[in-house]
């Protein structure tokens, strides 16, 4: 996105053009921290697999990285479930991804609900400012970071059997951005597909 060009005020601007510069530029800046967008992405599989392989490839904390480990996460550093206040249909993971622009650490919630057909539904959230008791628990258990780039964050897994002894599988993301990461729209979309091309691959493993 072009950006539109703001020249320094002058050294002979007069005290009042100089206020009024000031104010514009300040204007300009709150606007900007202010820009927000929303991103969306699904996309459907059907594999041989069974539902019961689908989820154990969906929590193989520590198994998933960039590069050398069994699964492939892009730009993923460290993916591990947390070890407190973990049940069986609820739990936390932390996530750290390293990518050219910045490096990402976070927590996430996970909330799993299981069918007597074998379908289920895992609902991965990320832990946002409405969170923040819960943050610093974890923080002061883990010892880990959490400074997510995004505002909000989350993925849904509808999994479940279909004709032929197949199973389906649909990946939905959603996110919010705001400020200067919202100019960045287009890496966002890409890295959306990405995530779930890599899930899929993951699955056929």
């Amino acid at each position: 996105m072009n950006q539109p060009q703001i020249s320094k005020p002058s050294r002979r601007l007069s005290g009042a053009r100089r206020r009024s510069w000031l104010v514009g530029m300040a204007t300009l800046l709150v606007a900007g921290a202010a820009w927000a967008g929303s991103y969306a992405h699904s996309a459907t599989h059907v594999t041989k697999k069974s539902s019961e392989h689908v989820l154990s490839v969906l929590t193989a904390y520590g198994n998933y990285c960039n590069e050398g480990c069994k699964y492939y996460g892009p730009d993923v550093k460290e993916f591990v479930q947390v070890p407190y206040k973990k049940t069986a249909t609820a739990w936390y993971t932390w996530t750290y991804v390293s990518t050219t622009m910045k490096d990402v650490k976070y927590f996430n919630r996970v909330t799993l609900t299981k069918k007597d057909d074998g379908s289920f539904v895992l609902v991965t959230r990320q832990l946002d400012a409405k969170d923040e008791a819960v943050v610093k628990g974890l923080v002061e258990k883990t010892g880990k970071e959490h400074s997510p780039a995004f505002d909000t964050g989350k993925t849904v897994f509808t999994v479940g059997p279909v004709e032929d002894g197949k199973t389906k599988v649909v990946q939905s993301m959603s996110m919010t951005a705001s400020g200067m990461l919202d100019m960045f729209g287009g890496k966002i979309k890409d890295g959306m597909k990405a995530g779930a091309e890599a899930t899929f691959k993951n699955i056929e493993k």
